[in-house]
């Protein structure tokens, strides 16, 4: 008998011990309630058990199975499309921007020559990207919204333009977008996600574009990378008591650490394919 036909007789005694381990296992959790710890390690254990199980059944089932199911109604799903139709609209030099009505979702992109961002600047990678809430809740025109994705794009133009030294708001452009009140958040999080731009928050590299100015005597502050790599917000250098989050050395070094295993995206091309490839089912 071959090894693949003696593996194969074997499977219902490996599932009849599999069964009576369960069981043991099912009556020692039932006898003493397990401590915390012990609670953490059941649940981490057996969750990956239960995910190699599910793997098994779906590698032995002769019928395929998709690899994802389209579901129109999940959130995630109505963020990728938002964010496709984000990455469609034409991009516009940040200082050029006009008012107009409408919350929503946006991304900034760098085409300057600050060294440190030299990898990413003049492609389809945002270095920043955003939303804007709306006015209220239960918004459902834009000017029900209030002109509050323009707000925040000239907020980041005007701080942007005070980093002089370093930044020129000249080489900054910006896509928009006007969404439906609500969708806004699914949409930055697909983004955040997708390209993981440098100033935002979750990277966790150089984020501190957004934050606004208070005292480190009011809470236990420290001055945001962004602000130590960017200095020109007056506030956040006058008080000596604040220091610095992370060193000037450290955040480029983070910066060059990050951009030797970043995907880029050169075109916009690019961008698209990457669309397409994550919508697949096989």
């Amino acid at each position: 008998m071959s090894q693949r036909g003696k593996s194969a007789d074997s499977i219902p005694e490996i599932l009849e011990r599999l069964a009576s381990e369960l069981a043991a296992l099912t009556e020692a959790a039932n006898a003493r309630r397990p401590s915390a710890a012990l609670r953490r390690q059941l649940d981490s254990r057996l969750g990956a058990l239960i995910a190699r199980a599910e793997t098994l059944l779906r590698e032995v089932d002769p019928v395929r199975l998709p690899e994802v199911v389209f579901d129109p109604s999940d959130p995630a799903v109505v963020g990728r499309f938002i964010a496709l139709a984000l990455i469609a609209q034409p991009r516009v030099p940040l200082p050029s921007i006009e008012q107009f009505y409408g919350s929503g979702v946006y991304a900034l992109y760098y085409t300057g020559g600050f060294d440190a961002y030299s990898p990413i600047s003049g492609t389809e990678n945002p270095i920043y990207v955003g939303k804007a809430d709306a006015k209220s809740d239960t918004a459902r025109t834009p000017i029900e919204q209030g002109p509050r994705l323009f707000i925040r794009l000239k907020d980041h133009h005007r701080n942007i333009g005070k980093a002089v030294d370093t930044l020129d708001a000249e080489d900054f452009y910006c896509r928009f977008l006007v969404v439906q009140t609500g969708w806004q958040g699914a949409a930055e999080d697909y983004l955040i996600d997708m390209f993981q731009p440098i100033w935002n928050n979750e990277t966790g590299i150089c984020h501190g574009l957004g934050k606004h100015g208070d005292a480190p005597s009011t809470r236990a502050n420290r001055r945001s990378p962004w602000d130590t790599l960017h200095p020109g917000r007056e506030w956040a250098w006058r008080d000596p008591r604040m220091g610095d989050a992370r060193s000037h050395d450290r955040i480029l070094a983070d910066l060059e650490r990050y951009f030797s295993t970043c995907k880029i995206y050169v075109d916009i091309t690019h961008v698209f394919q990457e669309f397409v490839d994550k919508l697949r089912q096989v």
